[in-house]
């Protein structure tokens, strides 16, 4: 895959661009392999501690430009109005700089934190958490971003959902994927037993769409940042709520019932959420990411097996999932409620 100059050339030539263009002397730059494809560097300067994030050429032909403009400028506004995000430097009115070489990059202030496992998570960090996202909607829909006409997922009928899993179940006969073809048969079961009525009252707004625990920062007991605005648009909130319950609240192959009753707590501080529509919120989840996480093709690395095993997991439990969150154990489903 052609991804542009090697990262050491790459590297000198950013600080480079960050020196002449911030007034920075940049006295060391660690390398932070994190993300897909993109490169960062955390860099020690004269002036502080910042983070430069290289857009890969390849990955960048996936998303719209002024889409990923219109985010960081509000990722700048959700700064200034206290959410725990990264502030971007600007420069010559611009915050996505484009170097000399042609390398889209942003400068951004370094937000100090970790990233923690789900096992790990405390209830008070997810608490954090949830009130963060809580203000983070409320923000992000207050007005100066305009609603949109739809949201970018667009839900399916369960016809064609049932056909979409027949048809890979059809590949996974011609070539012999029996493993996969028991996962497929998984999904498609649990779409013919979907109501999707109950996503006739979803919120449509602004959200993140990439709230995940590799994009959250946490110190000892709160939430120290959000990262990776670059995905933000219109789709239903439900979306971000339902990708974080199952990225933070899952720990081995577990729902862990006071995590979820922590970030309900949390949420629930600066904005409204019910058990129910968190609920939804997960069945939402997995009708848009089922298909992009089971598929007969391999996934490399351990974010998309993480995802893939999560979508199990959904697929399995779907029509238990009240019961879970009212604490109640039923057909050997286990709760850990500690």
């Amino acid at each position: 895959m052609e991804t542009g100059i090697s990262n050491e050339s790459l590297w000198t030539h950013l600080k480079e661009e960050v020196e002449t263009r911030f007034g920075f002397e940049v006295d060391k730059g660690t390398p932070i392999n994190r993300g897909w494809l993109n490169q960062k560097w955390k860099i020690e300067t004269n002036q502080g501690v910042f983070l430069i994030k290289q857009y890969n050429k390849e990955r960048m032909k996936r998303y719209d430009l002024s889409t990923i403009q219109s985010a960081l400028h509000t990722q700048n506004r959700l700064f200034s109005q206290g959410i725990a995000c990264p502030e971007l430097l600007m420069y010559k009115g611009e915050l996505l700089q484009k170097s000399s070489q042609g390398e889209r990059f942003t400068v951004m202030r370094f937000m100090e934190g970790s990233l923690v496992s789900p096992v790990n998570l405390m209830s008070k960090q997810i608490q954090s958490l949830g009130e963060e996202v809580g203000k983070l909607h409320t923000l992000l829909n207050d007005g100066t971003l305009s609603a949109k006409s739809e949201t970018l997922f667009n839900i399916p009928s369960i016809e064609e959902r049932v056909e979409y899993w027949q048809s890979e179940i059809h590949k996974c006969d011609e070539q012999g994927l029996d493993h996969i073809r028991s996962l497929m048969d998984l999904q498609k079961t649990a779409t013919l037993a979907l109501d999707l009525k109950q996503f006739n009252n979803l919120t449509p707004g602004w959200c993140h769409r990439d709230l995940w625990v590799d994009n959250l920062l946490f110190s000892e007991d709160h939430l120290s940042a959000i990262l990776d605005f670059d995905r933000m648009n219109y789709d239903f909130l439900e979306l971000d709520i339902g990708r974080l319950i199952i990225s933070t609240c899952m720990k081995n192959n577990t729902l862990n019932r006071e995590a979820v009753q922590a970030f309900l707590k949390g949420y629930n501080n600066t904005n409204e959420l019910s058990v129910e529509r968190l609920v939804i919120s997960l069945r939402l989840v997995w009708y848009m990411e089922s298909t992009w996480w089971i598929d007969i093709n391999p996934h490399d690395g351990d974010p998309p097996k993480r995802f893939q095993q999560e979508m199990v997991w959904l697929a399995r439990h779907l029509q238990q999932l009240e019961n879970m969150m009212n604490g109640e154990k039923r057909n050997n489903i286990h709760v850990l409620t500690k």
